[in-house]
């Protein structure tokens, strides 16, 4: 087996009081949990802002008190060049942000560890940290994803004997930095999860192997149960209900969608839709309606078709055919889809919105670049778009409300930089959704994520 299973205690904790400078309790700015934008500023530093760029508030540098009150802590350090953050990751409510930090004066001593900081102080500190200065893709110590209830974390981290999944206490009692890396639950590459919206379980897709991960009464340990084989797809996907699972492996003919029921004995999955070659799929929030990405142009990650199908098989829609297709995200009401388009002609990349209802014409959805924004990205946007169905788990580039878009890159030809890196360095941008449909470049940065509320 590429993977191992290993008993794993989880308590879930509730979250510990943040104090203020001197012990003092803090009084929590619930308005920089509200609507803001999470971004690594151009020298490594984590910061959020207002969508219309005022309010900045860099959450890594200056004199900050830890959750027990003391300064000096992990972040109350003066940046410098040898201590990066990168990949932000808002909690479910928005009062935390879990973020990767590379510190260490040479890469072969770096220290690489995750740290859950409150959004609106900067308040917290490490609760993972590697065993070994490795990375699971280049500058990306890790993937990590919160558990919907906010209590835990599951995060991807390499290893010397492979990628493994980790799942860890999201707050640690008494702001206690986390000195040991814990016990991996899988290991195996490739490696994606998705977490089930109770919590209780995590549905792992490692080389081969599909698997359904969930706690026991007590939360002390996970028992397995084995899915099934397959190589044609990355992210299996809860239902927004918990009850059902998708994921792709091949049937009759060809290679399919399945729809199956992990909680339920002797429940067959549904055969939902027929897809060619590799493929990527996401629930709408309402859980009506999947979009599935098929068709991979081979060694780049575009697909060539998108549809929409009802979750009951009862209609389909083809939004783009023979095109070139990078990623896509559900609207948070789940009304609307945003894709990424590669603009051949222009060769640049550019967001573009679909109706998300399978029962509507093709006509509804807009060939139109929304802001007029036509971009190539930073390399951790290409990252995000690469992988888009394991980051939109975690990094929705959305507005709360659906209004807006977010994405880190420069307005500039793909020929002319490499991923939107250059000397001017990648930008962040807010594109309205709508007609006209306005733009704002609001801070130089990498990787942008907006919070969940």
């Amino acid at each position: 087996m590429a993977w191992l299973v290993a008993a794993v205690v989880v308590a879930a904790l509730a979250l510990s009081p943040a104090c203020a400078v001197g012990g003092k309790p803090a009084v929590p700015d619930t308005s920089m949990t509200i609507n803001r934008i999470a971004y690594i500023a151009s020298d490594g530093q984590l910061v959020t802002i207002n969508p219309d760029g005022s309010e900045r508030s860099t959450l890594t540098t200056g004199a900050i008190a830890d959750a027990a009150g003391r300064i000096g802590g992990t972040v109350a350090q003066p940046m410098s060049e040898n201590r990066l953050y990168g990949w932000p990751v808002w909690s479910p409510d928005g009062s935390r942000i879990a973020v990767s930090l590379i510190s260490g004066s040479r890469p072969s001593e770096a220290e690489m560890s995750v740290q859950t900081l409150e959004s609106s102080s900067g308040v917290g500190g490490a609760v993972f940290v590697n065993s070994a200065p490795l990375t699971i893709a280049e500058g990306t110590p890790h993937y990590v994803q919160w558990s919907p209830n906010g209590r835990m974390l599951g995060i991807t981290a390499a290893t010397p004997e492979g990628l493994s999944l980790y799942v860890i206490e999201a707050n640690p009692a008494d702001g206690e930095t986390v000195t040991s890396s814990g016990m991996p639950v899988v290991r195996g590459a490739p490696l994606y999860f998705d977490w089930s919206p109770d919590s209780r379980s995590v549905a792992v897709h490692s080389g081969q192997e599909l698997m359904v991960l969930t706690l026991n009464d007590a939360g002390t340990a996970f028992t397995v149960k084995p899915i099934g084989r397959s190589r044609s797809f990355r992210t299996p996907a809860w239902s927004p209900d918990g009850t059902t699972l998708a994921w792709s492996a091949p049937g009759g003919d060809s290679e399919a969608i399945w729809l199956g029921k992990p909680y339920e004995a002797n429940y067959p999955p549904m055969r939902l839709a027929e897809v060619e070659g590799a493929c990527a799929f996401l629930w709408s929030s309402d859980g009506r309606v999947l979009a599935v990405a098929d068709r991979q142009d081979e060694g780049s990650p575009a697909y060539r078709r998108l549809r929409l199908v009802a979750a009951d098989g009862s209609a389909e829609r083809t939004i783009r055919e023979d095109d070139w297709v990078l990623g896509f995200f559900w609207e948070p009401n789940g009304q609307r889809l945003a894709w990424v388009a590669l603009n051949s002609e222009e060769r640049t990349m550019e967001w573009r919105i679909a109706n998300g209802d399978t029962g509507q014409p093709e006509s509804t959805e807009s060939d139109a670049a929304v802001g007029g924004l036509r971009f190539s990205p930073s390399g951790e946007t290409f990252l995000m778009l690469a992988f888009f169905d394991q980051y939109a788990r975690s990094h929705s580039p959305w507005a709360p409300d659906g209004s807006a878009l977010v994405v880190a890159g420069n307005q500039q030809y793909l020929s002319q930089r490499r991923n939107g890196s250059g000397a001017a360095g990648p930008h962040v941008y807010v594109a309205e959704v709508g007609e006209p449909g306005g733009l704002r470049d609001i801070a130089p940065g990498g990787i942008a994520v907006w919070s969940p509320r």
